[in-house]
Protein backbone atom coordinates (compact mmCIF):
# COMPACT_ATOMS: atom_id res chain seq x y z
CA UNK A 1 0.00 0.00 0.00
CA UNK A 2 1.20 3.51 -0.83
CA UNK A 3 2.20 6.33 1.48
CA UNK A 4 0.26 9.72 1.33
CA UNK A 5 2.47 12.59 -0.25
CA UNK A 6 4.32 15.13 2.41
CA UNK A 7 1.64 17.64 0.54
CA UNK A 8 -1.00 16.01 0.74
CA UNK A 9 -0.44 15.02 4.56
CA UNK A 10 0.02 19.10 5.10
CA UNK A 11 -3.14 20.25 3.45
CA UNK A 12 -4.91 17.31 4.77
CA UNK A 13 -3.78 17.90 8.44
CA UNK A 14 -4.18 21.90 8.18
CA UNK A 15 -8.27 20.61 6.86
CA UNK A 16 -8.19 19.04 9.96
CA UNK A 17 -6.96 21.75 12.39
CA UNK A 18 -9.53 24.47 10.77
CA UNK A 19 -12.36 21.59 11.12
CA UNK A 20 -11.60 21.35 14.42
CA UNK A 21 -11.42 25.13 14.63
CA UNK A 22 -15.37 25.12 13.72
CA UNK A 23 -16.77 22.14 15.59
CA UNK A 24 -15.20 23.53 18.80
CA UNK A 25 -16.45 27.19 18.03
CA UNK A 26 -19.68 25.58 17.17
CA UNK A 27 -19.40 23.50 20.71
CA UNK A 28 -18.87 26.97 22.57
CA UNK A 29 -22.32 28.69 21.09
CA UNK A 30 -24.31 25.51 21.06
CA UNK A 31 -23.73 25.30 24.84
CA UNK A 32 -24.17 28.81 25.52
CA UNK A 33 -27.73 28.58 23.74
CA UNK A 34 -28.63 25.77 25.48
CA UNK A 35 -28.39 27.69 28.84
CA UNK A 36 -30.01 30.77 27.20
CA UNK A 37 -32.90 28.28 26.05
CA UNK A 38 -33.06 26.63 29.51
CA UNK A 39 -33.82 30.11 30.87
CA UNK A 40 -36.49 30.30 28.43
CA UNK A 41 -38.11 26.54 29.47
CA UNK A 42 -36.86 25.21 26.29
CA UNK A 43 -35.16 21.30 27.11
CA UNK A 44 -34.26 18.60 24.92
CA UNK A 45 -35.94 15.53 26.43
CA UNK A 46 -35.74 12.43 24.20
CA UNK A 47 -37.78 10.06 26.35
CA UNK A 48 -40.96 12.33 24.65
CA UNK A 49 -40.40 11.17 21.60
CA UNK A 50 -39.27 12.10 17.73
CA UNK A 51 -41.90 15.30 17.59
CA UNK A 52 -41.36 16.36 20.91
CA UNK A 53 -37.10 16.46 19.97
CA UNK A 54 -38.38 18.29 16.24
CA UNK A 55 -40.52 20.95 18.36
CA UNK A 56 -37.86 21.28 20.75
CA UNK A 57 -34.96 22.35 17.75
CA UNK A 58 -37.10 24.12 15.79
CA UNK A 59 -36.75 26.63 19.54
CA UNK A 60 -33.66 26.15 19.26
CA UNK A 61 -33.19 27.41 15.86
CA UNK A 62 -34.65 31.03 17.22
CA UNK A 63 -32.04 31.16 19.78
CA UNK A 64 -29.49 33.07 18.04
CA UNK A 65 -25.56 31.61 20.24
CA UNK A 66 -27.49 28.23 19.02
CA UNK A 67 -27.73 28.43 15.50
CA UNK A 68 -24.74 30.32 15.46
CA UNK A 69 -23.06 27.21 16.74
CA UNK A 70 -24.93 25.37 14.42
CA UNK A 71 -23.92 27.06 11.68
CA UNK A 72 -20.38 26.86 12.85
CA UNK A 73 -20.23 23.09 13.23
CA UNK A 74 -22.27 22.26 9.77
CA UNK A 75 -19.43 24.56 7.77
CA UNK A 76 -16.88 22.28 10.05
CA UNK A 77 -18.37 19.23 7.73
CA UNK A 78 -16.80 20.86 4.46
CA UNK A 79 -12.96 20.47 5.28
CA UNK A 80 -13.71 17.74 7.67
CA UNK A 81 -14.97 15.39 4.33
CA UNK A 82 -12.02 16.79 2.12
CA UNK A 83 -9.65 16.20 4.81
CA UNK A 84 -10.68 12.04 5.57
CA UNK A 85 -10.67 11.81 1.72
CA UNK A 86 -6.78 13.14 1.63
CA UNK A 87 -5.55 11.32 4.68
CA UNK A 88 -7.99 9.32 6.31
CA UNK A 89 -10.33 8.92 9.34
CA UNK A 90 -6.95 7.50 11.20
CA UNK A 91 -5.43 10.87 11.14
CA UNK A 92 -8.13 13.70 11.31
CA UNK A 93 -9.57 12.62 13.95
CA UNK A 94 -6.36 12.59 16.55
CA UNK A 95 -5.37 15.84 14.60
CA UNK A 96 -8.78 17.23 15.67
CA UNK A 97 -8.20 16.51 19.09
CA UNK A 98 -5.67 19.90 19.09
CA UNK A 99 -9.15 21.74 18.59
CA UNK A 100 -8.64 21.66 22.86
CA UNK A 101 -5.74 24.82 22.55
CA UNK A 102 -8.91 27.11 21.59
CA UNK A 103 -9.94 26.28 24.83
CA UNK A 104 -7.03 27.21 26.70
CA UNK A 105 -6.74 30.59 24.81
CA UNK A 106 -10.21 31.18 25.33
CA UNK A 107 -10.07 30.41 29.46
CA UNK A 108 -7.06 32.65 29.73
CA UNK A 109 -8.79 34.77 27.35
CA UNK A 110 -12.49 34.86 29.11
CA UNK A 111 -11.79 33.72 32.18
CA UNK A 112 -8.71 35.64 33.15
CA UNK A 113 -7.34 32.44 33.83
CA UNK A 114 -3.00 31.60 34.13
CA UNK A 115 -1.79 28.41 32.27
CA UNK A 116 0.32 26.47 34.24
CA UNK A 117 3.37 24.67 33.04
CA UNK A 118 1.31 21.82 33.02
CA UNK A 119 -1.25 23.17 30.24
CA UNK A 120 2.24 24.89 28.64
CA UNK A 121 3.27 21.42 28.06
CA UNK A 122 -0.27 19.85 27.12
CA UNK A 123 -0.41 22.80 24.36
CA UNK A 124 3.20 22.48 23.22
CA UNK A 125 2.20 18.23 22.86
CA UNK A 126 -0.89 18.94 21.05
CA UNK A 127 0.94 21.17 18.59
CA UNK A 128 3.26 18.62 18.01
CA UNK A 129 0.70 15.71 17.64
CA UNK A 130 -0.01 16.85 14.31
CA UNK A 131 3.41 16.92 13.18
CA UNK A 132 4.08 13.61 14.58
CA UNK A 133 0.69 11.72 12.42
CA UNK A 134 2.09 13.51 9.39
CA UNK A 135 6.08 11.95 9.86
CA UNK A 136 4.80 8.56 10.92
CA UNK A 137 4.67 7.56 7.15
CA UNK A 138 0.48 7.42 6.24
CA UNK A 139 -0.54 5.00 4.25
CA UNK A 140 -2.89 5.95 1.09
CA UNK A 141 -6.68 5.26 1.79
CA UNK A 142 -7.56 2.23 -0.72
CA UNK A 143 -10.63 1.04 0.24
CA UNK A 144 -12.01 -1.93 -1.43
CA UNK A 145 -15.89 -0.89 -1.64
CA UNK A 146 -16.85 -5.01 -1.75
CA UNK A 147 -13.52 -6.48 0.63
CA UNK A 148 -14.90 -4.21 3.14
CA UNK A 149 -18.54 -5.30 3.87
CA UNK A 150 -17.72 -7.54 6.36
CA UNK A 151 -15.62 -6.13 8.86
CA UNK A 152 -17.83 -2.76 8.32
CA UNK A 153 -20.90 -4.99 8.83
CA UNK A 154 -19.60 -6.83 12.28
CA UNK A 155 -18.22 -2.88 13.12
CA UNK A 156 -21.29 -1.33 12.57
CA UNK A 157 -23.41 -4.27 14.46
CA UNK A 158 -21.16 -4.08 17.47
CA UNK A 159 -21.55 -0.68 17.48
CA UNK A 160 -24.84 0.32 17.52
CA UNK A 161 -25.82 -2.56 19.60
CA UNK A 162 -23.73 -0.45 22.53
CA UNK A 163 -25.73 2.95 21.45
CA UNK A 164 -28.95 0.79 21.81
CA UNK A 165 -28.36 -0.87 25.20
CA UNK A 166 -26.79 1.68 26.66
CA UNK A 167 -30.12 4.49 25.74
CA UNK A 168 -32.27 2.05 26.62
CA UNK A 169 -31.09 1.59 30.11
CA UNK A 170 -30.88 5.70 29.93
CA UNK A 171 -34.49 4.88 29.24
CA UNK A 172 -34.59 2.84 32.80
CA UNK A 173 -32.77 5.46 34.66
CA UNK A 174 -34.81 7.77 34.11
CA UNK A 175 -34.54 10.86 37.03
CA UNK A 176 -31.25 8.86 38.33
CA UNK A 177 -28.35 10.56 38.83
CA UNK A 178 -26.86 8.21 35.97
CA UNK A 179 -29.08 8.71 33.30
CA UNK A 180 -27.20 11.34 31.36
CA UNK A 181 -24.16 8.64 31.66
CA UNK A 182 -26.21 6.84 29.66
CA UNK A 183 -27.59 8.95 26.94
CA UNK A 184 -24.07 10.73 26.42
CA UNK A 185 -22.45 7.27 26.02
CA UNK A 186 -25.31 6.37 23.30
CA UNK A 187 -25.27 9.58 21.63
CA UNK A 188 -21.20 9.66 21.33
CA UNK A 189 -21.26 6.22 19.74
CA UNK A 190 -23.55 7.59 17.33
CA UNK A 191 -21.30 10.64 16.26
CA UNK A 192 -18.66 8.73 16.02
CA UNK A 193 -20.24 6.16 13.52
CA UNK A 194 -21.21 9.78 11.86
CA UNK A 195 -16.80 10.40 10.98
CA UNK A 196 -17.05 6.75 10.11
CA UNK A 197 -19.23 6.79 7.53
CA UNK A 198 -17.97 10.14 6.41
CA UNK A 199 -14.83 8.39 5.58
CA UNK A 200 -17.15 5.81 3.28
CA UNK A 201 -18.71 8.75 1.34
CA UNK A 202 -14.87 11.02 0.79
CA UNK A 203 -13.46 7.45 -0.42
CA UNK A 204 -16.02 6.33 -2.77
CA UNK A 205 -16.45 10.10 -3.89
CA UNK A 206 -12.67 9.65 -4.87
CA UNK A 207 -13.19 6.41 -6.87
CA UNK A 208 -15.84 7.66 -8.75
CA UNK A 209 -13.65 10.84 -10.27
CA UNK A 210 -14.03 13.90 -11.60
CA UNK A 211 -17.67 15.93 -9.73
CA UNK A 212 -19.88 16.06 -11.80
CA UNK A 213 -22.95 18.86 -12.00
CA UNK A 214 -24.63 15.70 -11.21
CA UNK A 215 -22.72 14.25 -8.19
CA UNK A 216 -24.95 16.62 -5.84
CA UNK A 217 -27.67 14.39 -6.73
CA UNK A 218 -26.53 11.33 -6.36
CA UNK A 219 -25.74 11.93 -2.90
CA UNK A 220 -29.44 11.21 -1.91
CA UNK A 221 -30.60 9.46 -4.67
CA UNK A 222 -27.64 7.36 -5.72
CA UNK A 223 -29.86 4.28 -4.99
CA UNK A 224 -31.17 4.78 -8.32
CA UNK A 225 -27.88 4.72 -10.22
CA UNK A 226 -27.37 1.19 -8.86
CA UNK A 227 -30.55 -0.01 -9.68
CA UNK A 228 -31.02 1.00 -13.18
CA UNK A 229 -27.07 1.37 -14.18
CA UNK A 230 -25.44 -1.07 -11.64
CA UNK A 231 -23.01 1.67 -10.98
CA UNK A 232 -21.87 -0.28 -7.50
CA UNK A 233 -19.68 3.27 -6.42
CA UNK A 234 -22.61 5.72 -6.61
CA UNK A 235 -24.17 3.02 -4.46
CA UNK A 236 -21.96 3.88 -1.85
CA UNK A 237 -22.12 7.47 -2.30
CA UNK A 238 -25.34 7.10 -1.66
CA UNK A 239 -25.13 4.95 1.61
CA UNK A 240 -22.14 6.87 3.14
CA UNK A 241 -24.40 9.89 2.55
CA UNK A 242 -27.26 8.13 4.56
CA UNK A 243 -25.08 6.97 7.15
CA UNK A 244 -23.21 10.19 7.75
CA UNK A 245 -26.57 11.89 8.01
CA UNK A 246 -28.62 9.85 9.73
CA UNK A 247 -26.02 8.60 12.73
CA UNK A 248 -24.70 12.44 13.11
CA UNK A 249 -28.24 13.80 13.50
CA UNK A 250 -29.63 11.05 15.13
CA UNK A 251 -26.42 11.52 18.06
CA UNK A 252 -27.09 15.35 18.66
CA UNK A 253 -30.70 15.08 20.64
CA UNK A 254 -28.63 12.45 22.78
CA UNK A 255 -25.28 14.42 23.22
CA UNK A 256 -26.95 17.72 23.62
CA UNK A 257 -29.49 16.34 26.15
CA UNK A 258 -26.18 14.58 28.16
CA UNK A 259 -24.91 18.22 28.57
CA UNK A 260 -28.26 19.24 29.64
CA UNK A 261 -28.79 16.13 32.67
CA UNK A 262 -25.74 14.80 33.32
CA UNK A 263 -21.50 16.98 34.89
CA UNK A 264 -19.77 18.66 32.21
CA UNK A 265 -16.78 17.44 33.78
CA UNK A 266 -17.96 13.75 33.09
CA UNK A 267 -19.84 14.31 29.92
CA UNK A 268 -17.13 15.71 27.90
CA UNK A 269 -13.91 13.23 28.03
CA UNK A 270 -17.22 10.62 27.27
CA UNK A 271 -17.73 12.69 23.99
CA UNK A 272 -14.10 13.50 22.98
CA UNK A 273 -12.63 10.17 24.33
CA UNK A 274 -15.71 8.34 21.72
CA UNK A 275 -15.35 10.66 19.21
CA UNK A 276 -11.86 10.02 18.95
CA UNK A 277 -11.08 6.02 19.43
CA UNK A 278 -13.97 4.40 17.53
CA UNK A 279 -12.78 6.22 13.80
CA UNK A 280 -9.30 5.29 14.88
CA UNK A 281 -10.17 1.64 15.15
CA UNK A 282 -12.69 1.62 12.17
CA UNK A 283 -9.41 3.20 10.29
CA UNK A 284 -7.26 0.35 11.46
CA UNK A 285 -9.72 -2.68 11.41
CA UNK A 286 -12.64 -1.60 8.83
CA UNK A 287 -10.62 1.04 6.44
CA UNK A 288 -7.51 -1.27 6.69
CA UNK A 289 -4.88 2.50 7.06
CA UNK A 290 -1.58 1.72 8.55
CA UNK A 291 1.72 3.88 8.80
CA UNK A 292 5.05 3.25 7.92
CA UNK A 293 6.24 3.68 11.17
CA UNK A 294 3.15 2.64 13.32
CA UNK A 295 5.26 3.17 16.84
CA UNK A 296 5.65 6.77 16.12
CA UNK A 297 1.89 7.61 15.59
CA UNK A 298 0.80 5.57 18.72
CA UNK A 299 3.53 7.54 20.52
CA UNK A 300 1.57 10.59 19.25
CA UNK A 301 -2.14 8.84 19.89
CA UNK A 302 -1.15 8.52 23.60
CA UNK A 303 0.05 12.02 23.73
CA UNK A 304 -2.71 13.26 21.96
CA UNK A 305 -5.25 11.57 24.61
CA UNK A 306 -3.31 12.76 27.68
CA UNK A 307 -3.19 16.06 26.52
CA UNK A 308 -6.59 16.13 25.87
CA UNK A 309 -7.24 15.16 29.98
CA UNK A 310 -4.95 17.46 30.80
CA UNK A 311 -6.92 20.74 29.00
CA UNK A 312 -10.43 19.21 29.25
CA UNK A 313 -10.99 21.28 32.13
CA UNK A 314 -10.92 24.43 29.98
CA UNK A 315 -13.67 23.21 28.13
CA UNK A 316 -15.77 22.24 30.86
CA UNK A 317 -15.17 25.88 32.55
CA UNK A 318 -15.94 27.80 28.89
CA UNK A 319 -19.26 24.92 29.23
CA UNK A 320 -20.05 26.00 32.50
CA UNK A 321 -20.11 30.24 31.92
CA UNK A 322 -22.62 31.93 33.11
CA UNK A 323 -24.39 33.39 30.15
CA UNK A 324 -25.22 36.73 32.12
CA UNK A 325 -21.37 37.73 32.67
CA UNK A 326 -17.99 36.05 32.57
CA UNK A 327 -17.15 33.50 35.41
CA UNK A 328 -14.56 34.26 38.00
CA UNK A 329 -11.28 31.84 38.28
CA UNK A 330 -13.68 29.85 41.16
CA UNK A 331 -15.29 28.68 38.35
CA UNK A 332 -12.46 26.84 36.67
CA UNK A 333 -12.42 23.21 37.96
CA UNK A 334 -9.18 22.29 40.18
Amino acid sequence: MSEVTLINAIVGIILALITAFCFNIGIVYQKKGLKEAALKGIEIKTEEGFISIIKTFLKLFKVRSWFIGAISGVAGWFPYIISIGMVGVLVTEPVMATGFIFFVFAAMKVLNERVGIIEYIAIGILTVSPILIGVAGISDVELDLVEFVPSLVIFLTISVSLSVISLTIARKKRGKSSEGLFIMFGGAILFALGGSATNILAQALIQAGDFQWYTIFQLPFGIFWFIFAGNYIVLWIFLGFWMMAIFNLSSIPYYQSGFQKGKILIMYPILDSIALLFPIFAGIFVFKQTFANFPLFFIALLLTVFATIVLSKYQVAIEEMDITGNPTKEDLPS
